[in-house]
């Protein structure tokens, strides 16, 4: 259509749609959790640190980005796991050939349930719970060295809301 007009090539779909449409689908959900983040960050110390001389650049790795980073893992953490069970948005954009893992279960569903289908659903549940574990576990420990009382993304959430 409109694009194979524009560049001359055809874009078929394939992982390049799936990756592009989950991307564009889950960064909304990091630039929340960014933002949240970011609004509530303490500006004394970039302050401090242009006071100091400090260089855009070096007072944004060494102060802005360690206090936005829980806000980026909790994000990657929660992006992944909704890329990770996404059907519905996998379904419109895969192409021939293309398959990912909960096409491949509903795929499996329609044919009758099997041991091998409940065995990859029983393993991306696994998967999908011990990632969103240990990424609480992280942020709840990170928060405790930073002296907060709450950690993980509801910790962040109701520290904005404050």
């Amino acid at each position: 259509g409109i694009l194979t007009n524009i560049t001359g090539s055809e874009i078929g779909f394939g992982y390049h749609t799936i990756v592009g449409a989950l991307s564009l689908f889950n960064i909304s959900l990091v630039m929340l959790l960014v933002r949240a983040r970011l609004s509530g960050m303490d500006r004394t110390m970039v302050e401090a640190s242009y006071d100091l001389f400090g260089t855009p650049w070096r007072t944004f790795w060494q102060i802005t980005f360690p206090q936005l980073l829980p806000a980026i893992v909790a994000g990657f953490l929660l992006s992944f796991t909704f890329a990770f069970d996404d059907y519905l948005i996998t379904t419109f954009v895969n192409g021939r050939g293309t398959s990912t893992i909960p096409l491949y279960v509903f795929g499996q569903i329609r044919r009758g349930v099997t041991p091998a289908t409940n065995a990859v659903a029983a393993l991306m549940l696994l998967i999908t719970l011990t990632v969103l574990l240990v990424g609480q576990w992280l942020l709840t420990r990170q928060a405790r060295r930073q002296g907060g009382s709450r950690g993980g993304v509801a910790g962040m959430v109701a520290e904005t809301n404050a």
